[in-house]
């Protein structure tokens, strides 16, 4: 009887681990080869696809450049992957919103931090009022480098990794969904980066689960059947 024990645990088991499984899913991708997605909302900033690349071509923080992915308006836990080129000011925009020129949200902030341009920090945004630099990760020679971003929102918690390297996280409650967009304040005139800091292969993915198939009930009733038979021949 202790195998007919063990052989139902092991199904029931192998239920548990394979009833469910996460996986992201791409929603939206562009690599702007083709000009940029309809989807971009350009609510801000003039923005353009040209080269391969996208940006603002008039980037300013009076008032706040902006462009979203207006098609997914209403995203709760998410992931961002985008490359970032030429590293100088500018950022994600992360469960935001975009009326009448007020702008609501968390920002993701790569450069910046006040014109040394090492910066990778947050600011929440609250009727285009700016919180001050939070959980500021410094980092040494960002400026100007080409990285792999990748941002992953999950509950209230806000977390960015640079090449694979997780550098900062942000916790917050204000803003339970929104859009994700793109932020430019990067200026134009250095002669290494023309056109200032440059986003390409953006990708926006949302992670699902997978339930349980009706085969795999069968598996919980043989389970169930295999303890009860036990219990009988251990009584």
């Amino acid at each position: 009887m202790r195998k007919i024990a063990l052989l139902a645990a092991a199904v029931l088991a192998g239920v548990v681990f394979s009833s469910a499984s996460t996986q992201a899913t791409v929603m939206f991708f562009d690599d702007f080869n083709s000009g940029a997605s309809a989807a971009w909302g350009n609510e801000r900033g003039n923005w353009r696809a040209d080269g391969g690349v996208y940006d603002a071509t008039n980037p300013n923080n009076t008032p706040t450049t902006y462009t979203s992915v207006t098609t997914l308006p209403s995203l709760t836990d998410f992931v961002v992957d985008v490359d970032v080129n030429g590293v100088d000011d500018g950022g994600v925009w992360l469960r935001s919103s975009f009326s009448s020129g007020t702008i609501n949200g968390v920002l993701l902030v790569t450069g910046g931090f006040s014109g040394v341009n090492n910066g990778l920090y947050w600011h929440t945004v609250v009727n285009n009022g700016f919180s001050g630099i939070l959980n500021n990760g410094l980092v040494p020679g960002l400026q100007g480098s080409n990285v792999h971003l990748r941002v992953v929102v999950s509950g209230d918690t806000y977390s960015a990794y640079v090449n694979d390297a997780l550098l900062t996280t942000l916790t917050t409650s204000l803003f339970s969904s929104g859009h994700v967009g793109l932020y430019d304040f990067s200026p134009i005139t250095k002669s290494s980066t023309p056109r200032g800091q440059t986003f390409d292969n953006f990708q926006l993915s949302v992670a699902q689960v997978s339930v349980a198939e009706p085969g795999v009930l069968g598996l919980v009733a043989l389970g169930l059947a295999a303890l009860r038979l036990a219990r009988r021949g251990s009584a």
